[in-house]
């Protein structure tokens, strides 16, 4: 069963290393080259929060997509909404805003690049945002001047035996001596947050009044900020899972182990639940989680000399699921996937008991009184392991296949007598002192599901 494991381990990951993937979400939009040509089409929306480094891009919905790296894009933008352009600018890639990762002093080292930046705001004085490690860098630039970099620099200090966390973000300090010269931009910075809205108001402020132009510049920041950068897919689930729960063997005694390699389980059960997916931005990866309802366990017998055992071990349990998908295979219609992650699993209700013979105590060779009938295992321990899945979207349905591997756990047999306190003065006395056995076993859940996506489909193709 284990190896089983690992070929659907190693399988997972030769899928991932293909190359071959096709967009989820294309929405109607255009690409102007370095060579001076505008292509009208569609291009894969992937909720872009770097600068984009590639651009797939197609005529139209039944032609062959094309890759466009960003040495052969000038901008682009989509009819939805975002619009990309291709600028040298001064990028600070020593900014830092997270609180793990800042330096013990303040740190600047601002250089020339090349980037697809978004414009928000495009005008005689356009508004650009470039997301580098996680850190958002604004641009301005007015008629005649080079572009000035807005970004919110952090660093650590020590003062007073303390250490604190300072800004050094002087982008009004900045802003007015960008624009000292427009009262209009001045006046509107006096108010202005570092934020989106904020500096665009600055910026626009300074294309209505004091541009040649003497007109607001064209804003993209509303449709900007609608862009879903995750979605949620939610539905339900249905399908059968096997259950494999095999004891190992529990050694020698003074009676035989007579549940050693007894499979405790080993049969198909039904299963139902629910599960919500968030959709990262790009949409090939998904955080995956699911809770799913399921009987486990089962009713059995063994020989016993002389007659018959029986035993029954069954209940229902919650399995929940935690982990990651990511597609291989992609468009509207269809996706094919891998993923893993962990599962946790709750028993809600068990029944658990077994008999040797009539249930009345009964007497060993070696003069041991034990019970003939008790509960050998109350319920399965919460337990938690990893999964594998490997599966197929179609529309709403999504068909998948799983593998589980549950931590072990110690189950015990009170009926059997491993070693017992015998009275060495009289090795024939009766004795109620015993230990019985021990088994341990580590559950293998397989499963098939058919899953309904009952929530409307995220990210629909935009209105040409």
């Amino acid at each position: 069963m284990r190896k089983s494991l690992t070929r659907l381990f190693l399988l997972a990951l030769g899928l991932s290393g293909t190359g071959a993937a096709h967009g989820q979400v294309f929405e109607r939009g255009f690409v102007v080259t370095t060579a001076g040509d505008t292509l009208r089409g569609e291009i894969e929306n992937r909720f872009w929060q770097q600068p984009p480094t590639r651009i797939d891009f197609r005529p139209s919905a039944t032609a062959p997509t094309q890759v466009l790296g960003r040495a052969r894009v000038r901008a682009f933008g989509l009819d939805g909404g975002r619009y990309f352009r291709t600028e040298v600018v001064p990028l600070d890639r020593a900014a830092r805003t997270q609180g793990t990762d800042l330096p013990q002093r303040l740190v600047v080292d601002q250089r020339p690049d090349t980037l697809l930046a978004e414009v928000l705001v495009d005008g005689p004085a356009p508004l650009l945002r470039a997301v580098v490690e996680d850190v958002a860098h604004y641009y301005v630039q007015r008629p005649g001047k080079p572009f000035e970099e807005l970004v919110d620099r952090k660093y650590l200090s020590t003062a007073n035996g303390r250490q604190g966390i300072v800004s050094a973000n002087n982008y009004k300090g900045q802003l007015l001596l960008y624009f000292g010269d427009c009262p209009a931009a001045t006046t509107a910075l006096e108010s202005a947050p570092f934020t989106v809205a904020g500096l665009a108001g600055v910026v626009q402020a300074f294309n209505e009044q004091c541009s040649p132009a003497k007109r607001p510049g064209t804003s993209y920041t509303a449709r900007t900020g609608s862009h879903r950068s995750f979605a949620f897919n939610g539905g339900v689930l249905a399908g059968v899972g096997y259950n494999h729960l095999q004891f190992g063997s529990a050694g020698g005694g003074e009676e035989a182990a007579l549940l050693s390699n007894l499979n405790l389980d080993g049969q198909a059960h039904p299963l139902g639940g629910l599960y919500l997916d968030m959709l990262l931005p790009g949409r090939r990866w998904m955080v995956h989680s699911e809770a799913v309802f399921s009987e486990y366990g089962r009713k059995g017998t063994f020989a016993l000399a002389g007659g018959a055992g029986s035993y029954t071990w069954y209940g229902t349990r919650v399995d929940a699921h935690l982990g990651v998908r990511n597609a291989l295979l992609q468009n509207q219609q269809r996706e094919v996937f891998v993923g893993g992650g962990f599962l946790l699993n709750f028993t809600t209700s068990a029944h658990s008991q077994e008999q040797y013979g009539t249930g009345s105590s009964r007497l060993t060779r070696t003069y041991v009184l034990v019970p003939t009938q008790s509960g050998f295992i109350g319920r399965p321990a919460f337990g938690i392991g990893p999964y594998l899945e490997a599966g197929v979207r179609y529309g709403r349905f999504t068909f998948s296949l799983d593998a589980a591997l549950n931590e072990g756990a110690s189950y015990t047999d009170p009926l059997t007598v491993k070693e017992a306190d015998h009275d060495p003065a009289d090795p024939l006395a009766t004795t109620t002192s015993y230990n019985g056995y021990s088994y341990s076993g580590v559950q293998l859940t397989y499963r098939a599901l058919v899953g309904f996506r009952l929530s409307h489909r995220p990210d629909q193709l935009a209105k040409p």
